[in-house]
């Protein structure tokens, strides 16, 4: 079996279509009886491997939370049953726990905090979540002989963060207004959102750890700016995330593998393009050697971050398009001082590896944005070869708007807010806005919530 990129928990990343099959909840609350917990309102999102639904705890306390359920859990899934249960340990143990020294409020505060873990992984193994991980996650551990007995329905509880996916409000600026559409993302609340991936990234560094699943559809836009306060950003799906421990590069670990093929076609294989360059080649060589990341553990990251504020500054088809070039030919490397990022430190961030600045770097280098600048008439300082390539497609976009809306587009109204969210990338399965003042909606039927 081949893992696909970011398939394992991701519910906002490249996966499986909808599941037209029922999904058994766990816990499931039922009013008649009092019996269960969890009362569930609404789907959230789905992934390949995994459904998130929005749920009202009714007997613990924590109020509207967002209740991560496994698809499949027999032995052949236990691996996945464990990356779900890592996931929820990094946060647990390490990025939301207070009595750990490097603990940092703020810092933790632009994570989605997970509250419960309900894999069964907690009593099997070690009881020290580091020495359970280095079990289940050593080479010479294979997942197809050990026999692992899971429960009946593992999940994981989060809070639930609202508002709306970042990818949604970047594309925003380059599709046909719709009515009681947000405004587009200004310049100086792009910058908002460079500082605060640039402190989740140190936080990171802190605890030795990547992401490796560091773009716009797995975070969320939960407050706009309201001058003088920044708009604010919540990390979501830490589902591939792995400790950049020495080692861990060429694991070849079905639990620690997240990449290992991007796509048939070059227009598929351009989707994935927050993977860095030492990570692609592996991807696409199947019969060759794992190669997870490269070190200094940082560099996956801070490329992907790269990646994102090319998506900011021309949007996200554009900036694939030029993408493949800028390896070749730095000097295409468009200018982000619009938004606080010269063009030699972007030029660094998607660089070689052993290049990339630290995230401490990039904040240093970063140039002061004011409102009054933010709200002036700045262009991107595009060189001509790489503007002709951005010119052609947005003439393309355009005509094609005009006519018919990509077949890739998904639709989703969610209960909350019968509001409809668009997606012109395939990678996005489902994507559902949580309006910060949406109310509850119960579920129709207390056992079970058929998903369509």
């Amino acid at each position: 079996e081949i893992p696909i990129a970011a398939p394992i928990i991701s519910v906002t990343g490249g996966a499986a279509p909808p599941s037209k099959d029922k999904i058994e909840l766990p816990d499931a609350h039922d009013p008649v009886t009092g019996s269960g917990r969890w009362l569930y309102e609404t789907k959230l999102g789905e992934g390949g491997l995994a459904v998130v639904f929005q749920a009202w705890d009714t007997k613990g306390g924590l109020g509207q939370v967002a209740v991560k359920v496994l698809k499949k859990h027999s032995k052949a899934h236990a691996r996945h049953a464990f990356a779900m249960h890592r996931e929820s340990q990094w946060s647990l143990q390490r990025l939301h726990n207070n009595s750990d020294p490097r603990y940092s409020e703020s810092h933790a505060s632009l994570f989605a905090r997970y509250l419960e873990d309900h894999t069964g992984f907690t009593d099997l193994g070690p009881s020290d979540f580091e020495e359970r991980r280095k079990e289940y996650e050593s080479p010479k551990f294979d997942w197809s002989k050990n026999r692992i007995i899971l429960p009946g329905k593992p999940y994981v509880v989060m809070e639930l963060a609202r508002g709306e996916t970042l990818q949604t409000a970047m594309d925003r600026e380059y599709r046909p207004a719709k009515a009681h559409d947000p405004p587009c993302l200004s310049q100086m609340e792009k910058h908002d959102v460079i500082l605060q991936c640039i402190m989740a990234l140190e936080y990171l560094e802190r605890f030795c750890l990547i992401h490796r699943d560091f773009r716009g559809c797995n975070m969320q836009l939960i407050a706009r700016r309201k001058d003088p306060a920044p708009c604010k950003l919540k990390i979501l799906d830490l589902g591939v995330m792995i400790s950049a421990e020495v080692g861990m590069e060429k694991n070849c670990n079905m639990a620690v593998q997240a990449f290992r093929r991007r796509g048939e076609t070059e227009e598929q294989r351009k989707r994935y393009d927050w993977l860095p360059w030492e990570v692609r080649g592996a991807c696409d060589d199947l019969k060759g050697p794992v190669y997870n990341f490269d070190q200094p553990g940082h560099a996956f990251d801070t490329f992907s971050l790269g990646v994102l504020i090319l998506h900011l500054l021309v949007g996200k088809s554009e900036a694939r398009q030029i993408l493949e070039s800028l390896k070749d030919h730095p000097e295409r490397m468009l200018d982000a001082s619009c938004i606080g990022i010269p063009r030699e430190l972007l030029t660094g961030l998607l660089s070689e590896a052993v290049n990339r600045p630290r995230p401490q770097e990039v904040a240093k280098e970063m140039i002061p944005v004011t409102p009054r600048d933010a709200g002036s008439e700045t262009k991107v300082q595009t060189p001509a070869k790489t503007a002709a390539v951005v010119s052609k497609r947005r003439r393309s976009r355009s005509i094609a708007r005009a006519h018919v809306v990509s077949h890739t587009t998904t639709k989703v109204t969610t209960k909350a807010d019968e509001s409809i969210s668009d997606s012109e990338d395939d990678e996005v399965v489902v994507v559902a806005v949580v309006p910060p003042t949406a109310a509850p909606v119960r579920a129709a039927s207390p056992a079970a919530v058929p998903v369509q």
